[in-house]
């Protein structure tokens, strides 16, 4: 069963403040503290200058210094209630610290000035951070509706995503989709709506077009690749594309899982049997990679299985299980190939472990 799980947001970056000279050119870590030193100084001689502080809080939020830039942002504004941006950068990294309430109050401050699509999306950050996940959508929305940019009607779909809203959410990614068709990302939004109310096919499809869209975004990829055998008749489409994934990157352990799952289960059944031999050495190739890939050794273990190279099966097996101890099948597994060995007393302790597991006993 495929797992889904809400998109990561990527969080807008602080607003630019108009002007050329707004922001301090990028520092390399020698000429840090000298900078620092110069803006400081001048707060210190003009702690009523907007400029002095606004450069100062610029600075650390150019180092990725929120907690600094904070008191300066908020002295700048109130010192100029009326400069957006400032309001804004305030607002963002107030959510980014933690602190929803204050961010909270101070976006629906600037709504009072201003209504903009994109404090709405802000304040709709602002809700989700919060748990407040229906108070988001309705922020997302309009947001939407006042300006329908890629990042507005990504948000508000993949906020529906996260309230199990699927068809509504596949209604806003079809129609986002429509306005912004190179966005790899509402592809991805799609997909997941579509396999979340059974549309197979059509996911597929979604998150192909996706991988086509962003070839060396690894996101889509992964979400192919869990998708082997669900819709059969697409696993040529899928296979290919996963074999892309292990090209372009190749020291990606789940790539070649993934790439040997849908060689090995992902064809349809009057396909061509697979090439065992490649799919062995792409499992091989992905716990060597990642020698905590606990999946990659069980499906290890169930090709030597598959094979009656059951030695071969309880090392492996064994090994997922030391990296994973509560997976079930894994227990199951190893328990047949002891059978097959003449272990019975260690089969029947695995057996044992496997029904426990399934039976959600401690």
């Amino acid at each position: 069963m495929l797992v889904l799980a809400a998109l990561v947001r990527e969080r807008p970056a602080a607003a630019q403040p108009p002007g050329p000279d707004a922001r301090p050119r990028k520092v390399t870590a020698p000429e840090s503290a000298p900078v620092e030193r110069r803006l400081t100084d001048a707060v210190r001689r003009n702690p009523d200058s907007f400029d002095a502080h606004h450069a100062l809080a610029a600075f650390y939020l150019h180092e990725g210094n929120l907690a600094a830039a904070l008191p300066h942002l908020r002295q700048a504004q109130t010192i100029d209630p009326s400069h957006s941006a400032t309001g804004y950068d305030l607002a963002l990294a107030l959510l980014h610290t933690g602190d929803l309430n204050h961010a909270r109050e101070q976006v629906r401050r600037m709504l009072t000035v201003k209504e903009t699509g994109e404090l709405h999306n802000l304040l709709g950050n602002v809700e989700e951070g919060a748990g407040n996940l229906v108070e988001a959508a309705e922020e997302y929305q309009r947001a939407a509706h006042m300006d329908a940019t890629e990042q507005h009607l990504f948000d508000w779909g993949n906020n529906l995503l996260q309230l199990r809203a699927f068809e509504p959410a596949a209604d806003v990614f079809s129609a986002a989709i429509a306005r912004h068709p190179q966005s790899a990302r509402l592809n991805i939004g799609l997909g997941i709506a579509q396999y979340s109310r059974g549309q197979y096919e059509d996911a597929v499809k979604s998150f192909c077009r996706a991988v086509d869209l962003a070839p060396s975004d690894p996101r889509p990829y992964q979400f192919l690749g869990e998708m082997y055998g669900v819709a059969p008749e697409l696993g040529r489409e899928v296979t290919e594309r996963l074999a892309r994934f292990v090209k372009t990157q190749p020291r990606n352990a789940l790539a070649r899982l993934q790439y040997a799952l849908s060689l090995w289960r992902g064809a349809p059944a009057e396909s061509e049997p697979a090439d065992m031999k490649q799919v062995e050495a792409l499992l091989r190739r992905a716990v060597t990679l990642d020698p905590r890939l606990a999946k990659g050794f069980f499906q290890l273990g169930i090709l030597f299985s598959d094979e009656q190279r059951y030695t071969e099966a309880i090392a492996e097996l064994r090994r997922a299980i030391r990296l994973e101890p509560d997976l079930a099948q894994a227990h199951y597994r190893l328990a047949h190939a002891y059978q097959r060995t003449g272990q019975n007393a260690l089969a029947a302790r695995e057996l044992e472990i496997f029904q426990r597991l399934k039976a959600g006993s401690p």
